[in-house]
């Protein structure tokens, strides 16, 4: 039931997303100091960007450390090439639709790590993204409902 609530209010907050403003791109460029990570930042759809700049801010409020600040805005890199509305991701995260892209979907982290990989970002994002997503759950993004 508390998994059902979760992904309800996720639901919601997906319906409100909306583009960054000014001063939130400028406070993401100065942590994202390499151009390719802006790029595929920027990729990435407008609901997958607001909701990765909500867990950085929430992120923000537990740690400053750097690398995983930059994790939380790539933490679902791996939905950007996923087409995927909101009650498509619902109804796959609850496991009531399973077909090839809702398996896809639910993969993003992996899918994620070879977005990464493929662009030629820093090898410390790569292995900090494999250490705290695809081998662990990051104890500070654990906190803030990634």
């Amino acid at each position: 039931m508390k998994d059902l609530i979760i992904k309800s209010i996720r639901a919601i907050r997906y319906l409100f997303y909306r583009h960054l403003d000014i001063n939130e791109q400028i406070e993401l460029v100065q942590y994202l100091n390499k151009s390719k990570e802006i790029k595929l930042f920027w990729n990435m759809n407008k609901a997958d960007r607001h909701h990765s700049y909500e867990v950085f801010k929430r992120t923000q409020k537990i740690t400053d450390e750097k690398n995983i600040l930059i994790l939380s805005l790539f933490h679902d890199i791996g939905k950007s090439n996923i087409d995927a509305g909101w009650l498509f991701r619902i109804l796959s995260d609850l496991s009531i639709i399973r077909n090839k892209k809702s398996i896809a979907y639910i993969d993003h982290e992996r899918i994620g790590y070879e977005i990464l990989l493929n662009n030629n970002v820093s090898e410390e994002l790569l292995k900090n993204y494999k250490e705290n997503l695809l081998l662990q759950k990051n104890k500070h993004l654990d906190k803030t409902d990634y």
